[in-house]
């Protein structure tokens, strides 16, 4: 089964006040708090979204691993329940991949440094055991 990845994104983090022109050196600890506020905003409002390759299954998820949004269409009636199962767990994790990928470069771009998104822990969802019973 494949998934395809559309992205929804948060809006662009807010660009500091330019102290310098002023003459003033910028407060390290100001800068700091700025920083904190943007990737905090970032965590809460930030959407990955996914869609099964034959647009059955459509999944928004957010930067902590939540799904935010399932939609199913009417062809998922005609799958097993294992079947559908395994297609909304898969379009889940490809939303929720897009989402962290996403959130670390954002991260990255506001704290000046490369991140992947195992930096930031990784992907918000457990591993799933399919051998460990339930």
């Amino acid at each position: 089964m494949a998934v395809s990845i559309v992205w929804i994104t948060a809006a662009e983090p807010e660009a500091a006040p330019a102290r310098e022109e002023s003459g003033m050196p910028e407060d390290p600890a100001e800068d700091m708090r700025r920083k904190a506020k943007d990737i905090e905003r970032l965590a809460v409002e930030l959407e990955g979204e996914a869609v099964s390759e034959d647009g059955a299954v459509r999944v928004v998820t957010g930067a902590a691993g939540n799904v935010k949004e399932l939609d199913l269409r009417m062809s998922v009636y005609q799958m097993s329940g294992v079947e559908l199962g395994e297609l909304i767990v898969e379009t889940i994790r490809a939303a929720d991949r897009r989402t962290q990928a996403d959130l670390a470069q954002r991260v990255s771009a506001i704290m000046g440094t490369a991140l992947s998104p195992d930096d930031i822990g990784g992907s918000g969802l457990a591993p799933i055991d399919p051998e460990e019973p339930r």
